[in-house]
């Protein structure tokens, strides 16, 4: 598998909480961006692609017209394999122009970045739709299209906010139906909120796990959840360690040289950077060391877990060995071996980051 990523910088109004790279000061940029999106792309050696995906920021500020320009040229360029074609967008900004376009071009799944179903929460978190603006853009797409598959985001475990309300949106969600959910514990990589004592996320993480799996919703990732064959399969890219390239200011990228060691690169996270058509990389070159400990600690994020037997042969390493390397975390009950698998503990999808820092520590 092969996915190609998109970054959009810009968002009308930038959220605090948010650490990914984005601006609201991009008026006049938007025709420049993508210009250059189209002559970076024209620079990708292996132009084959499985899945698309286009993220932010917010895509959907980008007006239909430009849209337009930017599938209609991506794809005299790119050689699309047509498994999946994600695009994000915004409630208050999506329109059925845009719609029209992304149907046009084959989009076959949209994410709606709703986050909470309760205009406090929304304003609290300096989101700028409300309630009603996420229902007319659900109804919207329904209405138009029953092949185009749907994700909501939501966060929970918010700063201040009550359980109660991440129940009272969860239950809310739930009459939706979509196809697919993420449900992402609030982040502090920002500074926003940090006079506020963070949560204890177990309670909430447990409610949304629980209420999802008896509403018929595989939890096949430690965020996401999905109908039969709804899973993200640009995202798998990602966790399974397969290809993909970035394009955009920020955007990263992931690939296997003639050794098959990885190399890692990225953009500057400069939109004048990136429009003045200079794409300087920040190159990472990838030891086997390195490889061996990534595979294990992206793929414990899905929750099926990783055929370790697989891996340690690929790496020449001894699978006893390395089950005697993390016995404590066994031990501890963070992680389990089922045969050739291992995986997290219901205790250890709630320690992940632990997890994962321990393992690379060894």
């Amino acid at each position: 598998m092969r996915g190609l990523y998109i970054h959009t910088p810009f968002c009308k109004s930038k959220c605090k909480y948010c650490a990914f790279y984005s601006t609201s000061n991009y008026s006049g940029y938007i025709s420049q961006y993508i210009d250059s999106l189209i002559k970076e792309a024209a620079e990708i050696k292996n132009k084959n692609v499985d899945t698309i995906y286009i993220g932010g920021g917010t895509p959907s500020i980008i007006d239909p017209t430009m849209l337009d320009k930017l599938f209609s040229e991506l794809f005299k360029i790119v050689n699309y394999n047509n498994m999946e074609f994600t695009f994000e967008v915004n409630p208050e900004s999506f329109t059925l122009d845009q719609l029209k376009i992304l149907n046009r071009y084959g989009v076959s799944r949209i994410s709606i970045g709703a986050q909470s179903f309760d205009d406090y929460v929304l304003g609290y978190l300096g989101r700028i739709h409300k309630k009603e603006d996420i229902l007319k853009t659900y109804e919207m797409i329904r209405n138009f299209s029953d092949h185009i598959a749907i994700n909501l985001d939501i966060i929970f475990d918010i700063p201040g906010i009550s359980k109660q309300n991440t129940k009272n949106s969860l239950e809310f969600l739930l009459k939706f139906q979509p196809e697919h959910i993420s449900a992402y514990s609030f982040s502090h990589d920002t500074d926003y909120f940090k006079n506020i004592e963070a949560k204890d996320s177990e309670e909430e993480y447990m409610l949304i796990k629980d209420t999802l799996s008896q509403h018929g919703y595989n939890h096949y990732e430690i965020s996401n959840y999905c109908r039969q064959e709804h899973h993200s399969k640009h995202n798998i890219i990602y966790w399974d360690m397969d290809e993909y390239v970035g394009l955009g200011a920020a955007a990263h990228s992931m690939l296997y040289d003639e050794n098959d060691l990885r190399i890692r690169f990225a953009n500057p996270s400069d939109l004048k950077s990136y429009i003045s058509g200079t794409f300087s990389k920040e190159i990472n070159h990838i030891s086997q060391e390195e490889m061996f400990k990534e595979e294990i600690i992206f793929g414990l994020r899905k929750t099926e877990g990783i055929n370790l037997d697989l891996i340690t042969k690929k790496y020449d390493k001894d699978f006893s060995d390395f089950i005697n390397e993390i016995a404590l975390l066994i031990d501890e009950n963070l992680l389990t071996v089922n045969g050739d698998y291992l995986c997290l503990s219901q205790k250890g999808l709630l320690l992940l980051d632990s997890v994962q820092q321990y393992i690379w520590e060894l």
